[in-house]
């Protein structure tokens, strides 16, 4: 770092400052920024300190004779229809906080909603050998519970499948690829009947692993052929459970025995192609393959949100239908919510909601070691007009990083509308 210390006098737009003050002993967003224009410098000068650290680096090029002059500020650039410049940005600061905090609280929500739903989908597992029908009848009344908040808060609701868990099980990827699902079919217009049966769908789609042994399901490295072949059956023996059940909808049994044939041909069981493939397992089958990278048991689990849609689009795109991955797409990012991203000025965050207006620039929460954790940064890269460099992988993280990230618990995906103002 090129270093060097001026006095406020001395400082102007172009120069990147170093605040050497807590975060709340100023109104900026951060201690640390490039000076952009005069109510910035009006502010600086009001500051209660006398010196700033510059980072030349970083900062725009002046020359030395340059840096040791006193700049004489233009007050007329400096006021905004009679307001003080400083109170705005205070006015500012705190009302990010303040939506942080309310964020924050939905979060908590959705945290409580999406356990209690995994509860429900462990319970009418358990109940589907001794009382099938009453196992049917509780997965309706799940799904008809997602569908409704949906109807309500569907930016909410989704929030409950973002949860990362280390203990990720067959019921937390039930609830993640129904919620999904739902989700995905509302964007694609469904009514309420097709949202009913993709939600189910979504729930019992793996039905056939209970006949797949755990060594199978939950080995680490590559399966063996003959591992693979028993393990690719597991749609056939799930549809053949699903009948013998006798309660669930042909159109839930054909998304628990096609979810995961492809367009072209290549999937499995039945090496089917578009023809012989529905709508709704259309979805199911995207989405189940999404979680399956970024939560899955198998060896290619642990991806990235990022990562995950870009392999889907750049190398597996020919296996889904068009028009559900580019809306799948659409709404999710190009940098999933749950992505941890390099910023174009070397700060680390994490992705939390997309903009509909530029996939390539989303909503982030900042890292900042001068900034609480519960305060934390939170940025629009369209209206900061900041880049992302690269998406990084959790293990690049220090543990201070993870913690004050949320990273245990962080969200792996969270559909937004447009902004207003082959896995095992």
């Amino acid at each position: 770092m090129n270093e060097k210390i001026l006095d406020k006098t001395q400082l102007r737009i172009g120069l990147f400052v170093m605040l050497d003050l807590p975060w709340m002993g100023h109104p900026f967003l951060t201690n640390n920024f490039k000076i952009r224009n005069q109510r910035q410098l009006s502010i600086l000068r009001q500051l209660d300190i006398e010196q700033v650290r510059v980072d030349l680096d970083r900062s725009e090029t002046f020359s030395e004779a340059e840096l040791d002059e006193t700049v004489t500020l233009d007050e007329t650039e400096t006021s905004e229809s009679g307001d003080d410049p400083g109170s705005t940005l205070w006015a500012e600061k705190n009302e990010r906080i303040r939506r942080l905090k309310q964020r924050r609280s939905r979060l908590n929500q959705c945290a409580k909603s999406y356990v209690q739903k995994v509860g429900m989908a462990r319970k009418l597992m358990a109940h589907l050998r001794s009382s099938p029908a009453q196992a049917a009848e509780e997965a309706g009344e799940l799904v008809d519970g997602m569908v409704g908040e949906l109807t309500e808060d569907a930016e909410t609701t989704v929030q409950l499948v973002n949860l990362k868990h280390q203990d990720e099980n067959s019921y937390n990827h039930a609830i993640n690829v129904s919620a999904l699902a739902l989700v995905l079919g509302r964007k694609l217009d469904l009514d309420q009947s097709q949202l009913r049966l993709l939600g189910q769908g979504g729930l019992f789609h793996d039905l056939g692993h209970l006949k797949i042994p755990a060594q199978i399901l939950m080995k680490k490295g590559p399966l063996t052929e003959p591992e693979r072949r028993f393990y690719e059956q597991h749609p056939r023996y799930g549809a053949e459970i699903a009948r013998q059940i006798g309660t669930l909808p042909v159109g839930v049994i054909e998304i628990i025995a096609k979810h995961h044939e492809h367009l072209d041909g290549s999937g499995y069981p039945g090496g089917l192609r578009a023809n012989d493939i529905g709508l709704l397992t259309r979805i199911l089958t995207v989405v189940n393959r999404y979680d399956n990278l970024c939560n899955g048991f198998g060896g290619e689990r642990g991806l990235s949100p990022h990562q995950a849609v870009s392999r889907m689009y750049s190398k597996e795109r020919q296996c889904y239908d068009p028009k559900v991955l580019s809306t799948f797409i659409t709404n999710l990012g190009v940098y999933p919510p749950g992505t941890v991203v390099r910023l174009n000025d070397e700060r680390i965050a994490v992705v939390i909601s997309i903009n509909a207006d530029d996939l390539l620039k989303p909503n982030v929460l900042v890292y900042s070691d001068e900034i609480p954790a519960e305060e934390a940064l939170v940025l629009d890269l369209i209206e900061e007009g900041i880049g992302i460099r690269d998406s990084l992988h959790r293990s690049e993280l220090t543990q201070t990083q993870i913690e004050y990230l949320n990273l245990s618990d962080k969200l792996s995906y969270y559909f937004q509308g447009a902004r207003s103002g082959s896995g095992r």
